[in-house]
């Protein structure tokens, strides 16, 4: 049933309508307001789509200088704890390259401190310094390491004045960067 509308100016019977509740009067062409229940289609309807949300993932905490630093103080203490018990096992009169007792300490040190490094960080992603302080070393994709990076990084150890650039670069050193590895909380 349609609403009738009778236009107040010139009384006819005949309107265009633009809205719910607006109404133009086809002869004298005035506006009105009149609700007839006309309702305007849409040509486009708005879609709503649901959200997808995604989970968030946080930005892993690089350790700070100074848990580095317990970290390679623990980690230097395990290698000399090691070194002191090869000593015993391997005399020096099987090492034919070194000259005296320091230089086969130094042979033992230089031999096993790549081989902790790779070992461990491979293995557990961590040294003994590390899990002492909780922190833990993951690639900067986030993955877990591969063994050349463990390699790799363990071999950037021995860049000269490698252990300076941490000071430099907020605690970020060569041997993080170079590899692509990052040390951060666990």
């Amino acid at each position: 049933m349609k609403a009738t509308y009778i236009c107040n100016q010139c009384g006819h019977l005949n309107y265009e309508q633009f809205s719910q509740t607006q109404v133009r009067c086809t002869h004298c062409g005035t506006v009105s307001e009149f609700d007839t229940g006309y309702k305007v289609m849409q040509e486009f309807e708005p879609v709503i789509i649901p959200s997808v949300t995604m989970p968030v993932v946080q930005a892993p905490e690089v350790a700070p200088l100074v848990k580095r630093f317990i970290n390679y103080f623990i980690d230097v203490l395990v290698m000399v704890i090691i070194t002191m018990q090869l000593k015993v096992i391997i005399p020096i009169e099987m090492v034919q390259i070194a000259q005296n007792d320091q230089e086969h300490t130094m042979l033992l040190i230089l031999g096993l401190f790549p081989l902790y490094y790779t070992l461990m960080e491979f293995m557990f992603g961590k040294t003994l310094g590390k899990f002492f302080t909780r922190t833990k070393v993951i690639s900067t994709r986030g993955e877990r390491l591969t063994f050349s990076q463990c390699l790799f990084r363990a071999l950037c150890r021995f860049i000269p004045f490698e252990y300076f650039s941490g000071l430099i670069f907020k605690s970020v050193f060569w041997h993080d960067s170079i590899p692509g590895t990052l040390v951060v909380e666990d």
